[in-house]
């Protein structure tokens, strides 16, 4: 009777199952780490991906509009400058804030005139077109933002 009543009292478990046990819980454990990483680093990825959309779609507005009328400083507030950089309602087709997902991209367009070298005030008929988006991402981190810059050529 003793040995049964000793037998009952000294179950549990050995070295080699609680080795086994913790080997199993840490595999578990780093496969959800990399996992988790790699949906944060898609998530960043197609954050990224939009705000590149996002400028190019500027810049091929600006690259098909009137070299008259691309900057202020040309066209003052019938600028294509102004027109992206502004919200005229909600049929506007360029809207300066851009919302995927839950984040809001903020798009700022900046188009200046490229001066000759050698005389500052004559314009040569290239213009420097800076495109930024900048957002945060779903946790309200600031990401990096996005700056595109290119010349746009008077072709006539």
């Amino acid at each position: 009777m003793k040995k049964m009543a000793r037998a009952r009292a000294c179950k549990g478990y050995s070295l080699p199952e609680l080795l086994i046990t913790i080997l199993l819980l840490s595999i578990l454990f780093l496969l959800a780490i990399i996992f988790s990483s790699g949906m944060g680093q898609t998530r960043r990825l197609r954050d990224y991906s939009i705000a590149v959309a996002y400028a190019q779609q500027a810049v091929e507005v600006v690259k098909s509009a009137p070299f008259s009328l691309l900057d202020d400083a040309d066209a003052g507030e019938n600028s294509v400058e102004t027109d992206l950089n502004t919200s005229s309602g909600p049929h506007d087709s360029f809207e300066p804030i851009f919302e995927s997902g839950g984040i809001k991209y903020l798009r700022k367009i900046e188009i200046i005139n490229v001066p000759a070298k050698e005389d500052k005030d004559r314009p040569v008929g290239l213009k420097l077109l800076k495109v930024k988006v900048d957002w945060k991402t779903i946790d309200g981190a600031q990401a990096e933002p996005f700056v595109l810059k290119t010349t746009i050529a008077d072709m006539n």
